[in-house]
Formats: C-alpha cells, structure tokens, sequence
C-alpha cells in the first residue's frame, strides 16, 4: 500500500515543519472541548448514560454534561477558561507533531525495505513508534496542558516557569512524566490506529476516484473526511486509557486544590490496570469513557483539521520547491 502521508519530494526536516504546522493549527481549533474532557475525565462519581448528555444544574458532581460543563466554566471562569493550558498545549501540539511526522518519515523508509512485515501492517506499525517517540519527546507539555487545564480561580500554578519549578522542586525530575507509561501504552494502538486509519482511507478514496465514482476536484474535502474518521476510529480504541492517563497526570502535592477537588489518590495503584480496576470498582465500567462525547467531538475535527493542515503545507513546501526553492536542508537531525 503506497503511503499517502510521506512525500519522495519532501524530506524529513520538511516534513517535520508540516507536522509542526498541523499541531499548531489543530491545537487552536479544539481546546475549549478538550478543557471540558479533562474534567469529565478526572471526576471520580460513579457514571451513568443517562449523564453523559445531561445539562442539570442540580448536582451534587460540578460537572455533570457537556452543556452544563461548558456554562459552569464560562460562569465560573470566563471564556479564557476554556482555553487554560492553551500555552503549555500548543507547545505541546506544535512540538509532537514536528517530531511525529519526522519520526514517521524514517520508520515509513525503513519499513518499506522490510519484506517479512505485511505491507498493510506497515502504517499501524509506523504510527505506532512515531507515537511513541513523539509521546516520550513531548511528554512534560502534556503534563502541564492537563494541570493548568484543572485550575480554577485559585491558581496552583501561576505560569509555566512557576509550574516547572514548582514541580521539579517538590515532585523531582519524575514529576514531569507520571502517567508516562499510561500514555505509551495508549499512544502505541492510538496512533497505529489512526495512520493505518488514514492510510487505509486515502487508498479507498483513491480507488473510488480511479473507478470515477467520486470526483478528483474535492481533495480537501477528501482530506478532511478521512482525517475525522481516523480521528474517530482511533479515539474510541483507547479512550480508557485516556482516562487513566489524566488521572495519573493531575496527582501530586497539589491534588486537592484543582478544580474537581475529590480526584481520587492513586499511590496505591502503580500500575495502568492497577488504576483501571479502581475506577471500575468505585465509579462502575463506564466510568473508564468519562468525557468521551466531548472526547469523540473533539477527534473528528482535530483529525480532519490535523491531516488537513499537514497536506495543505506538504503541497505548499512541495509548490515552492518546484519552484527552485530549498526550504529546509536535507540533513538529519538525528541518527536513526
């Protein structure tokens, strides 16, 4: 199966800018719904279909529904409060997408000289290591995006200096990266998942369009379809492990005074299923796809806006390179 998201005319370090610009983007797009996840996600009652759609005011649990979620959080904390940790969170988009794509770029090379790997396995297993590498390179912006995501007015945290010395200070080098092995072990089928999704979906477009079936005049529209089904598809694989990895993230000295302040300790819980079977047994099985509305709502536009992003500045570094440009050199930053 070719691969629709490397380029023969683009090389690593481009491709990398591409990735970057996607993140940047997509990062701007979706933040108020991933601020509303987070907290969903980190609420420790016990969860009920009949509340992922509600809108009561009359709860004892601070967030009981999107709608509500979203009112109480405007109310409270004025509309920046659905962008807190916007800052630490484009960083973050910025910095895992450049070294996603740059990651991703060389395991595609590499894979394709090897035979004994089914050439349809080949994307899954290149998103899943560019994931991975990207997650591990990133992963202190994602700790902060999560905790200044949890503030309320009366801030934990005052900056991103503050958090940094604050948390090295009290929590050690080890504070930046808990929950890091939760979100190894979610990125790994999450973005295997989603460049074997996009993959996958850009060769069926391609064969319809062959077959003349659907026209070859709406790329973009392409794009952003398969984007958004790969969002999806892969979001609903893991987001229990989405779940683990936000609690993990926001424990700490400061636990009790976010937001949400009966988040749940988990020193007792080492481990990802250590974690996952406490939820369980204290907040029930759906208690593991807390957010996930807001969280779905939020894969498909990120993922159509993501893919979208990525071909809209690989066919424009592409253009000018046509054009006799060099835009980035064609030299390693790492050795791989």
């Amino acid at each position: 199966m070719p691969s629709y998201i490397t380029s023969s005319k683009l090389n690593a370090n481009e491709t990398a800018l591409c990735g970057g610009f996607a993140g940047l983007t997509t990062r701007m797009a979706i933040s108020p719904l991933d601020v509303v996840k987070i907290r969903l996600q980190v609420q420790p009652e016990p969860y009920t279909l009949k509340r992922i759609f509600a809108n009561q005011s009359r709860s004892s649990v601070k967030y009981s529904g999107i709608v509500q979620a979203f009112k109480t959080i405007i109310t409270e904390e004025g509309v920046k409060g659905l962008f807190k940790g916007n800052v630490a969170a484009e960083w973050l988009y910025v910095t895992y997408g450049a070294s996603q794509f740059y990651a991703y770029y060389y395991l595609d090379s590499f894979l394709k000289t090897q035979h004994q790997i089914s050439p349809t396995l080949k994307p899954f297993v290149a998103g899943m290591l560019a994931g991975s590498f990207a997650t591990a390179a990133t992963y202190p912006f994602d700790l902060l995006r999560t905790r200044f995501a949890m503030q309320g007015n009366n801030k934990v945290y005052n900056s991103i200096a503050h958090a940094i010395s604050d948390i090295y200070e009290k929590e050690g080098t080890r504070g930046f990266y808990r929950g890091l092995w939760p979100s190894i072990t979610q990125i790994m089928p999450y973005m295997g998942l989603m460049f074997f999704s996009y993959e996958g979906l850009c060769s069926i477009t391609q064969m319809l369009k062959n077959k003349h079936i659907i026209s070859e005049n709406h790329k973009r529209t392409n794009d952003m379809v398969c984007g958004s089904l790969a969002g999806i598809i892969s979001k609903t694989g893991v987001f229990p492990l989405d779940v683990v990895r936000k609690r993990l993230q926001v424990q700490g000295p400061h636990l009790m005074e976010y937001v949400v302040s009966t988040i749940p300790s988990y020193a007792q819980q080492n481990t990802v299923f250590g974690c996952m079977r406490k939820i369980v047994y204290t907040e029930g099985v759906l208690g593991l796809y807390k957010g996930i509305v807001p969280g779905l709502l939020k894969a498909g536009p990120s993922g159509a806006v993501y893919f979208l992003m990525f071909e809209l500045a690989k066919d424009g570094i592409t253009n000018l390179k046509d054009s006799g440009l060099q835009l980035l050199p064609d030299k390693s930053i790492f050795s791989l």
